[in-house]
């Protein structure tokens, strides 16, 4: 049984609120065994407390019901305890957004973002899923970052027997140098009580932050780069396939347009044909008639030159 699913750990609480009157608020909602309340100092802006619930103590519903609720005029935050193995930025820092891997590079198209989503999302609604590096890693955005939570909680994940690397993702905005700042400035005040080794693992954790947000940026960065090159590519080639039928079928079209146009031709010039046929018919016969009229006027010129004769 994994203990942290029993945490809570309350932030942002009021500098003037009491500590017992605090857990006493939260013991309503069930047994608590135990809890550790801290005041505000040099790297703390304001107090907070870890709760630990009995097993049978709906973490979820207590988040739910009590997310920002006003505590002495301040908004109180809630959301789960991470293990101590947890890097620092995970365990101190909330996020939507989950980021899963696979050890190795794969080409697994069943590990895809339909099956990821059917799987994740029994840890609460997610409003997407988009791909870093295809079938291996893969970005989760959660409604509520307590399924986050939950699901890192459950680990560990695996796909065909091969474990699931899970990675809270904050984003760059929030994972920057003045985060880093903050949790080194404390090695100038005197009355800290952290030690040199709990800055350097505070820091080697930051840089580690930084390192992986950088990283999966530029993946995604590049996978949206290649999405977009593909759907460059896909809409040239649909435009080029567009524009080829476009002009077969205006090439079609003007294939029967020359056919109409020798159909017609070839019968006109069998009109033609036809006319000059009859054309000439009755210039023969023309010729003909004259011909015979011309036969009659000799006959009767030769008819009248033998009565004038006699």
């Amino acid at each position: 049984m994994n203990r942290n699913q029993y945490n809570l750990y309350v932030s942002n609480v009021s500098n003037k609120t009491n500590g017992d009157r605090l857990i006493s608020y939260f013991s309503q909602f069930g047994k608590i065994e135990s809890y550790t309340f801290f005041a505000k100092n040099s790297d703390r802006h304001c107090a907070a407390a870890i709760i630990t619930y009995g097993i049978s103590t709906d973490i979820d519903y207590i988040i739910k019901q009590n997310q920002r609720i006003e505590f002495d005029n301040r908004h109180l935050f809630l959301r789960r305890t991470l293990p101590i193995v947890r890097p620092a930025f995970e365990r101190f820092m909330a996020s939507n957004e989950l980021l899963l891997s696979l050890t190795y590079l794969s080409d697994d198209e069943q590990f895809n973002e339909i099956n990821i989503r059917k799987y994740f999302i029994k840890y609460g609604p997610i409003v997407s899923c988009r791909v870093v590096i295809p079938y291996t890693t893969f970005l989760i955005d959660y409604v509520d970052a307590n399924s986050l939570d939950c699901a890192i909680l459950d680990e560990p994940h695996f796909y065909n027997d091969n474990e699931l690397v899970l990675r809270k993702y904050i984003s760059p905005n929030r994972v920057d140098s003045s985060s880093l700042k903050r949790l080194l400035s404390n090695q100038n005040n005197k009355t800290t009580k952290f030690s040199f080794q709990e800055r350097v693992r505070r820091l080697k954790h930051m840089t580690e932050a930084i390192q992986f947000v950088q990283k999966v940026e530029f993946r995604l960065i590049k996978c949206s780069y290649e999405e977009k090159k593909i759907k460059v590519n896909k809409k040239q080639n649909d435009d080029m396939i567009k524009l080829n039928i476009e002009l077969r079928n205006k090439s079609n079209d003007l294939n029967q347009d020359i056919e109409q146009l020798k159909q017609t031709n070839n019968s006109l010039r069998l009109l033609i044909e036809q006319n000059q046929r009859i054309q000439k018919h009755m210039i023969d016969l023309y010729k003909e008639k004259v011909q015979y009229e011309q036969n009659k006027a000799n006959q009767l010129k030769e008819a009248i030159n033998l009565l004038n004769f006699h």
